[in-house]
């Protein structure tokens, strides 16, 4: 199991493997078959401990691809390449289900965005979205375009009818759900919007949860998909039948998606 750094997968095919549009990426000369498979951020730890165990049973190889949910996406709708796909919104799977690119889905959980601030919240934030728009705040929330997070915060905020204001009192904005909890950890923001889920991941040492406390933050459903590509469906479809399987799900819940 290997995780690879995040770019387009068509220039890096192109410059490093010099590969056609036909050939999967990644493919090793040996006898071991390798899927591709595309993780959001915050999924990351789980999809990873899960893809080790299933080589081990296997005998497939697994490259993992991570970043933002919304830039994985479009990765796939434009490179077409790819086995299976994780996404902290479930709703982007069902539409790339839609444009004929995912071929199976399983749901696998849900998760919810909740406030992460320093640890033992030294400013008293409590679950009040005033917190986002307070100039004495320092607020960082994800990309619309990139982070899966982001996209559902400013979904969320609109529906509030509070997102231009949080606009003009963020920091800045984060491509994924790690650069929001780098933020809160290093001290360069207050408060960040990023899923739950996340007080378990390594990477929120040095900050806390805060549930937010706003009917307009829904209850997200984390979704897997087979995509059409796959040159190894019958390791992908493996994969995605192991990571929807009770001893799957029981990996997901340690990593704060409930069932």
């Amino acid at each position: 199991m290997r995780f690879i750094f995040f770019i387009f997968l068509a220039a890096f095919c192109s410059f490093f493997f010099g590969c056609s549009p036909e050939t999967p990426p990644f493919t090793q000369k040996n006898e071991k078959k390798y899927i591709l498979v595309y993780s959001s951020a915050a999924l990351a730890s789980a999809v990873g401990e899960l893809a080790a165990s299933y080589e081990n049973n296997s005998g497939c190889g697994i490259d993992i691809l991570t970043g933002g949910s919304a830039h994985q996406v479009r990765a796939v709708q434009v490179n077409k390449k790819g086995d299976v796909i994780f996404a902290s919104v479930g709703d982007v799977v069902d539409i790339l289900k839609e444009q004929g690119v995912v071929s199976e889905e399983y749901s696998l959980g849900w998760d919810r965005l909740a406030y992460f601030v320093g640890y033992g919240n030294p400013l008293k934030i409590d679950g009040n979205l005033q917190w986002l728009t307070d100039p004495g705040i320092r607020s960082i929330i994800g990309s619309a375009l990139t982070s899966g997070a982001g996209e559902e915060t400013h979904i969320a905020l609109e529906k509030a009818g509070v997102l231009k204001d949080v606009f003009e009192n963020a920091t800045g904005l984060a491509s994924d759900s790690k650069q929001l909890l780098k933020a809160v950890a290093d001290n360069n923001a207050d408060i960040a919007v990023d899923w739950m889920s996340l007080k378990y991941s390594p990477d929120s040492k040095g900050t806390q949860t805060i549930p937010i406390d706003s009917p307009f933050f829904r209850r997200v459903t984390v979704k897997a998909g087979l995509l059409r590509y796959s040159h190894e469906k019958e390791c992908a479809a493996g994969f995605l039948r192991f990571a929807a399987s009770e001893v799957g799900r029981q990996v997901f819940y340690k990593y704060g998606i409930e069932k």
